[in-house]
């Protein structure tokens, strides 16, 4: 690949990735929210608080080790995702004048639509998981319940992440070393570690009891639910369209959101167009 070929593939990977990471991690990162918040009200966590043990700890770790990832989006000095500086000038002629603070903003609220728009089958994973936690006779299931549904979407942001370095490893023809270096930023693999860990010092038998295999299929089903909503392409760019709307004033006028509205129409349009061919 010539080099000027390899600087297009790599513009073109960024927006897969940061269409796809900006639904799946900052979906989660809400999920993540409604989690710490449902763990806070357990038993475990309230006597971790009291008695120096480390839960607390571990979900408060958790949540510093995603601010810490939207630090470096941030502020990294290389392969940078959320420099206005750093667009073209066309590109940059859409916005008003903008900070990077806020154009990531901006990227954030594309999972926010998303999370709104899968709160049902985000609940429904949770019921399932409730429901297998109480027939386990776990404490504090209702709340244990959000927190493994934390766990599942972090998880699920990973399986997101791992979807578009395949897309442009083979699609793009992209080597994985090069992705890796340039993309790896997007990873919660930290998160969900010390997640896990937090997860398992709260309920440790949520790590010992076996599912039968209707709960197997329950649960399985929900993962699958989820997953599919959120890699949905329909989902993708209607959360991306979604944002849009609820941004429209980092625009410098109305017909630039108008414009940028069109420009996501088409893409959706030839992203489904090429799906179909493919089936």
């Amino acid at each position: 690949m010539m080099y000027e070929e390899i600087v297009k593939a790599v513009s073109n990977a960024a927006a897969i990735f940061k269409l796809v990471c900006g639904v799946g991690n900052n979906a989660a990162w809400l999920v993540m929210m409604d989690g710490y918040d449902q763990a806070k009200r357990c038993k475990a966590f309230r006597r971790s608080l009291r008695g120096g043990h480390m839960v607390g700890w571990y979900f408060k770790k958790a949540v510093n080790d995603f601010k810490d990832y939207e630090r470096q989006l941030l502020t990294t000095g290389k392969n940078r995702m959320f420099h206005v500086a750093d667009m073209t000038e066309d590109v940059r002629r859409k916005y008003g004048d903008i900070s990077d603070a806020e154009y990531y903003e901006f990227w954030k609220g594309v999972g926010g639509v998303a999370y709104a728009k899968t709160q049902p089958h985000i609940t429904s994973l949770w019921n399932k998981y409730r429901v297998s936690l109480i027939k386990h006779d776990v404490k504090d299931a209702e709340h244990v319940a959000w927190v493994m549904t934390a766990q599942a979407a972090i998880d699920l942001s990973l399986a997101m992440y791992e979807s578009a370095m395949k897309e442009c490893e083979t699609g793009m023809n992209l080597h994985r070393k090069l992705l890796d270096g340039i993309f790896g930023q997007f990873s919660l693999k930290t998160v969900s570690k010390d997640w896990m860990r937090a997860l398992m010092l709260l309920a440790p038998e949520t790590n010992n009891y076996q599912l039968d295999s209707t709960e197997e299929r329950n649960i399985e089903f929900g993962l699958e639910q989820l997953m599919e909503a959120w890699l949905d392409p329909e989902l993708l760019y209607s959360s991306a369209s979604g944002a849009v709307d609820d941004y429209e004033e980092i625009f410098a006028t109305k017909g630039f959101v108008k414009k940028v509205q069109r420009e996501i129409a088409e893409v959706r349009a030839e992203t489904l167009k090429e799906l179909e061919n493919e089936l």
